[in-house]
This record gives structure tokens, sequence and C-alpha cells, in this order.
């Protein structure tokens, strides 16, 4: 039997007090974590095109589409939801550049008001089903041969969590899973090109497991082999590779979801190691921009295709910017720490920061085997010959080196200040309050109830 049975079977199985603390708690992190992301770009380029589209779409009115405010099929608000939550770069993934709780959260909530009645616990432990099945399959994964697992991978995380909250049999379930195979997809040619589709894909992995999810539902049957089939997941998407481990050691016992990496910069999670080398390099030897006269930066030829190649100010200077070592390289050295702001399209063209950026040299580490790929060596030469050096084996925010509870609460409470338009007063603290005793909500539609803006603003 292929292994995507044990999985379908696990997600149905799963109660809430099944799951460890550990894995609850960093379901938390990650619904907050999401939420500042949300409503810090909300307003980002594109999020508005596709709220224009889905409003004349029209249809039943379902679920809140944040910020905005109007009720929209779930599918959809989903969609948008979690494009604005991926909008800056700023939300949480897992290895293998697989961005997770962007999709997982608002197919979650978006599908909570469709059902109604769910409660904190029942969003809490779909979450965490939907992360342990995407996460078992990414690691699983050998090689993505440039796919984007955020769709590729992640669809098969957020129709699991689609398929608890809708509380599907077994046979359903598997069908829904079979479904999604059906809609892998993405590539990170996106990530390169600077186009807003890096975007769609989040939003895709969302709508697209609510649809596979409430289809299943309906008696739509799905492909059985899903994972070891002869045109199965791991043939398509991994050279016939397979960690077969990561899909059944511990199973109802270790939750995956525990591997979500959180970022501590707003940049894709390529350009964290050099950002975090160059911060420390820069705080340390108080470095002077003017100073500079060369930075090379060694990376895995993985890392060195997402973001090695030359800045240039394309279309779409934002996107531009979150996928290139040499941008957020020469970022922290002029602006000493690197916040939201300066990826927006006027710091991106400060001509001191393109000056900088230009002296980045990147380069290719073809040493480097597989399994440090995100092993990276920061040098910066000053004009007086001084060299100096740093090396990191992974960011700031990988669960090997994690950002605790209270950096996740400063890190959203940041993100929602600097968004383009407010929330009415005390809603921010009052989500924090809420997510902390998430197990406690009655009634999980409270939430998007307070995420939309003041109209009055």
């Amino acid at each position: 039997m292929d292994l995507i049975a044990g999985l379908a079977k696990n997600v149905v199985a799963t109660r809430y007090e099944d799951i460890p603390g550990e894995a609850l708690d960093v379901a938390k992190m990650s619904l907050l974590d999401s939420i500042g992301t949300m409503v810090a770009g909300a307003a980002a380029p594109g999020c508005s095109i596709l709220v224009d589209q889905v409003r004349e779409w029209g249809g039943r009115e379902e679920s809140t589409v944040m910020m905005y405010g109007q009720k929209v099929p779930a599918h959809n608000a989903a969609l948008i939801n979690s494009v604005m939550a991926r909008a800056l770069d700023f939300d949480d993934a897992m290895d293998r550049g697989m961005h997770l709780g962007a999709s997982l959260n608002a197919t979650a909530l978006a599908l909570a008001e469709r059902r109604g009645n769910a409660t904190g616990r029942d969003l809490l432990t779909a979450l965490v089903m939907g992360a342990d099945v995407a996460g078992r399959i990414n690691f699983a994964t050998e090689d993505y041969h440039g796919f984007d697992p955020t769709l590729t991978c992640g669809v098969f995380g957020t129709t699991a969590t689609a398929a608890k909250l809708l509380a599907l049999d077994e046979e359903q379930t598997l069908n829904a899973l079979g479904l999604a195979f059906n809609e892998c997809s993405g590539t990170f040619q996106s990530n390169i090109d600077g186009a807003l589709s890096v975007r769609l894909n989040q939003g895709l992995a969302s709508s697209e497991g609510i649809v596979c999810a409430l289809l299943a539902k309906r008696g739509m049957t799905g492909v059985k082999n899903v994972l070891q089939g002869v045109y199965g997941y791991f043939h398509l998407y991994s050279n016939d590779k397979c960690g077969a481990h990561h899909l059944t050691e511990d199973l109802g016992k270790k939750f995956y979801g525990t591997e979500m990496l959180f970022k501590r910069w707003p940049s894709c999670g390529g350009t964290l190691m050099a950002t975090d080398a160059a911060y420390e390099l820069v705080q340390q030897h108080q470095i002077d921009a003017a100073d500079v006269e060369q930075v090379t930066v060694r990376v895995h030829p993985y890392l060195y295709n997402l973001v090695g190649h030359p800045f240039k100010i394309g279309e779409h200077p934002v996107v531009d910017a979150q996928f290139s070592l040499q941008y957020t390289l020469a970022n922290v050295i002029v602006r000493k720490r690197p916040v939201l702001q300066h990826f927006t399209p006027e710091y991106i063209r400060d001509p001191e920061v393109l000056v900088l950026a230009e002296k980045v040299k990147t380069v290719k580490d073809t040493s480097l085997p597989d399994q440090d790929y995100l092993s990276t060596d920061v040098e910066i030469r000053l004009r007086d010959g001084t060299r100096l050096s740093k090396h990191v084996d992974c960011m700031k925010g990988h669960p090997s080196n994690p950002l605790h509870l209270a950096e996740i609460v400063d890190k959203y409470q940041e993100n929602v200040s600097i968004a383009g338009r407010p929330l009415p007063k005390g809603i921010t603290d009052k989500i924090t309050q809420w997510i902390d005793k998430l197990e406690e909500l009655d009634d999980v539609t409270r939430i998007p109830s307070l995420l939309v803006w003041d109209s009055r603003s």
C-alpha cells in the first residue's frame, strides 16, 4: 500500500489530546506570525489584483477577506489571505524552501468560518496535522529540481488541514490527498525573475487544498498511489529518491510542524544566513559602508541559483530585492539592521545601497555537500586591507537556532505597527491574548472578525 495511506489514517485518528505541547506551541507561533505578516502585507503589490478579481467572481459569502472586510467563498478568501501573508516574504518556512504557515493558517481560518462552530482546539489540531503531512513529505523529498515546494508539497498540508476541519473520514481524506497530487506545481523561476507569481503559489496551495477536501467530501476520487506510484510524487519531483523514514517514523508521536523556521529578517530564507553574518560583523566592528572595498559571500549551489544572480531592478523591485544576496548584504551594511521598510521601492533604489550591491561578489561553493546547503561564509574587505569574515551554519530562527515566543510576539507587533493602514484600536493585543489561550477559545471566527481595516482610517 502507498505510504500516503498511513498519513491519511493518522490525520483522521489524531485528536487534540494526542498532540504534544511543543507542536501546539509552534502552531500558535505560526498563526500569530502569519497574522502579523498578513496585516503588514495586505497592501503589497498583487494583493489588490486578487481582491478585485475575487470581487468580480462573486459567490457565497462564507469567509472573510482579511483587512479588506468582505466575505467570499472560502477557497477564494484563503487564496487572498495567503498571498497577503507571503507578500513581504517575512512568513515562516521549512528547510528546502517550503513556505507553509501562510497557507495553512489562511486555509484553517477560512474553513473555520465556512464551517462554523470551530473551537480553538479544532483549529490547532487541523494546523498541526497539516504541518505534519507537508513536513513529512517535504523532508522525504530529496531533490525538487527547481519546483517550489510551497505549492508542490504545501498543497498536501493545506488539504490535510481542510480535511481535518471538515471531519472527512479516512477514505475521503485519502481521496482529498490524491486530488491534491494533481495540483502539485510551482517553480522557483518566479523568485529568480522577480515575478509576483512567487506569492501566488502561496495562495494556490491554500485554495486548492480547500477545493480538494470539499470535492472529496462529495465523493470525488483521487490518485491512490500518490507517493510511490510509477508516476507518483517521488518519481516526478524527487528523481525516484525517497527518505521513506520521514513518512513512517514516530507517526502519531512526532509532529513535523516543530521543524518550522521563523524569519528574523524580511527576505528570502536563502539570504538569511548571509544577513546574519553581515549583521554580526557590522555590529561587532562598527563598519562604515564607505570603507567597504568588496563583500564576498560563498553559498551552496542551491542557494546561489536562487538568490546569487546579479541584482537588477525590474518590474517588481520588492521581489527583486527579497531574492538577492547582493541587495540584502548591501542593505545590512548600509543600514545596520534590516527592517520591512528597506524592502520598499524608495529604499531599494537608494544610490548608496545600489553602489555597494555592485561590490558584493556571490560565489557558488560546489564543495559543500547537500546536507550543508545552508552553510554560508561572508567576508568584508575594507579599503585599508582589513578582512573581516564570518561563517554561519544556519540562520537565526531555524529549529536548531530558534526564535522564542517573545521574539515572535515582538515581530508581530512591529509588523502590525508599520502596516499602511491600522487595525482598530486595541485589536493588536486582543489577537495576541486569544492566540496565547487558543485552546480555550470556543469560536475561532472571532479572530477574522477583528482583522478588518478601520473604515475611518
